[in-house]
């Protein structure tokens, strides 16, 4: 326990001064896929830690998942939504850590955050928006 402890101070510490997010120990969970290879899903995956990263100030990444399932029901409509021919939804869980921008509530655990990608046959993926929905 003590330990546990000393490594949330750790990360609580990181944030007072690095003002970023933490992605880079987020728990990855990719479920058998027909559509994309792991390294295509991996692929997007980076897309989010580095987004996350820059962008999620005083938050910690847990997990970050691929659900074919999931994201089939949704990616076709948001890839036309954007003009593109393929899209990928990420599901993520967070933690809010420390205070950033103050659009996040400090001390919550965000479960079911979507990420949605989108590209072109075979391209790179682009993050176009994130959140609930």
């Amino acid at each position: 326990m003590k330990k546990f402890l000393a490594a949330v101070f750790a990360v609580i510490m990181i944030f007072s001064f690095s003002g970023c997010g933490i992605s880079f120990m987020a728990e990855k969970i990719i479920s058998d896929s027909d559509i994309f290879t792991e390294d295509e899903i991996n692929s997007a995956m980076f897309k989010v830690y580095k987004k996350f990263g820059l962008d999620f100030e005083g938050c910690i990444l847990i997990e970050l998942e691929y659900d074919e399932k999931y994201s089939k029901e949704r990616a076709k409509e948001w890839a036309e939504n954007y003009g593109y021919d393929e899209g990928i939804v990420l599901l993520s869980k967070f933690y809010v850590a420390a205070e950033g921008d103050g659009s996040l509530a400090v001390g919550e655990t965000y479960d079911g955050w979507n990420w949605i990608l989108v590209r072109n046959k075979g391209g790179a993926w682009r993050l176009v928006t994130w959140g609930y929905g």
